[in-house]
């Protein structure tokens, strides 16, 4: 577990040092996670909050058992952006710890979270352009940041996720432009029973040809080619290459959107298969006070294969923020999983999961402010030994600095 993890942080800085993985909602775009129209100095947070969690199993066993436990967490964190016209950058950091009072089955009553980003550009000259963007996070679910559709529906314990994507642009006219890209992603768990058949890694390279037929629409063609590897479990490799096409569109100065449609084909040592693939995202900030945000791919799926020879399925999910008052802000997120697992000889399985999630955000004083949430997901699966609902209730606070 050590090495997997030493082996993924260090791939990761190799490459230069935040929906294109199919594994799920993590960076469909390139640069999905950089934002650089704002510049942001240096801030520190301190975050305190807790509340009440509960999840129930449809049927208990002694691998899956329900968790019901009030839990109390404390956090610090950092933050900074640089708009600098040449070479733009931003990072952020949080960790937390948390305690769940009655325990969590299986894995005691401590855990802890750490997540960060780190985005890079740099522009050489009004055509050639590189950027990096860096995500990790050691977590624990819940309480991290990271709903990207790396990790099982199941709570599985503390585990690691670390995303990085190279790309280099370059526009040969003023309509034609190519973009060269290299992504590594990759996961691991601490508690045995489940690295073994879980921990994974992916190499994903692609090269993208756009034309743009207006200031405001772009033709896009790519190819790419993924390998993933699993650490214990070769048999369960697979490899992918994608036939795509699509569109880059902004609707307006706040509203954009990308399309990609086409074919993938999934090959393994059990699966030999062609089947569609696509991937969108949608944002649009309304004005300064609201923002939303969907994103949606549909492909093969790397996690929870102990059982089966592949999973394909849809990952899709909302999000939108809105300032009531300069104090007072609400939030609320909806996403929803389609899977079907391939049992090979054996029995193959359906599933279907969504988690609904909002809250309130209040600005007590300049660099105080209070937040409540709420969410509730469940997972309907023809193997009953997997489906559960869930509650969790949460209070908190931020001090900036």
């Amino acid at each position: 577990m050590k090495a997997a993890i030493k082996y993924i942080c260090y791939m990761a800085m190799m490459t230069f040092g935040h929906l294109a993985s199919a594994q799920g909602l993590v960076a469909v775009q390139n640069n999905a996670f950089a934002d650089f129209k704002t510049e942001q100095p240096l801030a520190f947070t301190v975050t305190a909050g807790g509340g009440y969690d509960t999840l129930n199993y449809k049927a208990d066993t002694l691998i899956v058992q329900d968790i019901a436990s009030w839990y109390a967490q404390l956090g610090v964190g950092a933050s900074y952006t640089d708009v600098d016209p040449t070479t733009p950058w931003s990072f952020s950091l949080q960790t937390s710890a948390i305690n769940y009072v009655d325990g969590v089955p299986r894995f005691g009553n401590n855990f802890y979270n750490a997540s960060g980003a780190f985005n890079l550009e740099h522009r050489f000259s009004e055509r050639l352009k590189i950027s990096n963007n860096l995500l990790f996070t050691y977590g624990v679910d819940p309480g991290n940041s990271s709903s990207f559709g790396a990790t099982t529906a199941l709570w599985n314990g503390q585990y690691f996720y670390g995303y990085n994507n190279f790309n280099v642009s370059y526009a040969w006219t003023p309509r034609f432009s190519t973009t060269t890209s290299y992504t590594l992603d990759g996961i691991g768990y601490e508690d045995e029973a489940i690295a073994t058949p879980e921990n994974r890694y992916s190499h994903l390279f692609s090269q993208q040809f756009s034309y743009a037929i207006s200031k405001t629409m772009n033709l896009v063609a790519e190819y790419r080619y993924r390998m993933t590897t699993f650490y214990n479990t070769p048999t369960k490799n697979f490899n992918s290459h994608f036939a795509l096409g699509g569109v880059d569109y902004a609707w307006s100065e706040r509203a954009s959107s990308s399309v990609r449609v086409g074919a993938e084909f999934y090959e393994s040592d059990t699966v030999s298969n062609v089947a569609p693939y696509a991937e969108t995202t949608f944002n649009y900030s309304v004005d300064q006070k609201t923002s939303v945000r969907w994103a949606a791919a549909l492909g093969y799926n790397g996690a929870e294969l102990a059982a089966f020879n592949s999973r394909y399925g849809l990952n899709t999910g909302l999000q939108v923020n809105h300032y009531i008052t300069k104090r007072l802000s609400v939030n609320g997120g909806a996403s929803y999983f389609y899977s079907q697992f391939d049992g090979g000889g054996g029995t193959d399985v359906t599933e279907h999961s969504a988690l609904i999630s909002a809250g309130l955000g209040y600005q007590m004083f300049e660099n105080l402010s209070l937040n409540a949430g709420y969410s509730y997901s469940l997972l309907q699966s023809t193997d009953v030994l997997r489906e559960f609902d869930r509650h969790r209730v949460s209070l908190g606070a931020t001090a900036s600095f």
